[in-house]
């Protein structure tokens, strides 16, 4: 028996992997409308979105107020 990933040997295989024509390369997706769905998608793109944390590293990070003081 073949490892695992390996071809079956010769007289074993089908027709498919022994002597048929290999296939067209053409997939079945339909790319008609692609052009306009990229562009739409980058259309809501931010620049640079905010991550998770980030509030919460502003509020460790930020400069403390100095208490008033009472008069």
């Amino acid at each position: 028996m073949p490892e695992r990933g390996q071809s079956p040997p010769p007289e074993r295989q089908t027709g498919k992997q022994q002597n048929e024509p290999a296939g067209s390369g053409k997939g079945v997706d339909d790319a008609s409308q692609k052009e306009q769905i990229n562009k739409s998608g980058l259309e809501n793109l931010t620049s640079n979105p905010k991550g998770p944390l980030d509030d919460e590293v502003e509020k460790k990070f930020a400069k403390t107020s100095k208490p008033e003081e009472s008069k």
